[in-house]
């Protein structure tokens, strides 16, 4: 999996993957609440986020990295790394753009189609076996053993805020977010669209 690939992906898990999950039971106790009343009380919000990936020997695969994302459902999110790089992540609900300013490239997908090669697509298929493991965390196994990722737990604070994702993949490399800062507010559907800097190329991609 490439690293593009996996950052697609997580931005799929993040925000839209939960009504996916949630969508599964139809009797919700515990994690499962929580999940729902994030999900009922948030149709937009912002946060922020560290990221780390480690290896199945517990070494890091790269630099630890941290940025911020904001969503508005349905269809619209940022994800925006600040460091060790910066790269932007965006999407109106009809495009996905990935923007590295160092490179001077963006990178430009329909949003439709591009998810469904990611491990996503699994969630949004509901192919996932979820077992609540406390009454503030989550884990979803995928029904098919082929996919790429081995299990992803969802664990929620004390308010029922979100705090966390960790995913494993089938190389038992662990990506672990822990989120801060979740700020519920409106947004202007219109601030989802990248603008291109000037002198910026343009790659159209099938992804």
């Amino acid at each position: 999996m490439t690293e593009l690939t996996r950052r697609t992906f997580i931005i799929g898990l993040c925000l839209a993957s939960a009504a996916a999950l949630a969508a599964g039971k139809t009797e919700a106790t515990g994690s499962l609440v929580r999940l729902k009343a994030f999900l009922k009380s948030t149709t937009s919000a912002r946060g922020t986020f560290r990221q780390t990936v480690i290896d199945r020997s517990g070494r890091e695969v790269s630099k630890p990295s941290s940025g911020y994302f904001r969503f508005m459902r349905p269809g619209r999110f940022e994800w925006t790394y600040e460091k060790p790089y910066v790269q932007r992540i965006m999407s109106d609900g009809k495009t996905l753009w990935i923007h590295d300013p160092e490179l001077f490239q963006v990178t430009e997908k329909a949003l439709e189609g591009a998810l469904p090669s990611t491990p996503a697509a699994i969630l949004f298929e509901e192919d996932w076996n979820v077992t609540e493991i406390s009454d503030t965390v989550l884990e979803a196994r995928p029904k098919n053993p082929d996919g790429s990722f081995e299990s992803v737990v969802i664990e929620f604070d004390a308010r029922g805020e979100l705090a966390g994702m960790e995913l494993v993949d089938t190389f038992a490399q662990r990506t672990t977010l822990v989120f801060g800062e979740i700020v519920r507010e409106r947004m202007d559907p219109a601030s989802f669209r990248l603008e291109i800097p000037e002198g910026t190329d343009v790659v159209k991609s099938a992804f």
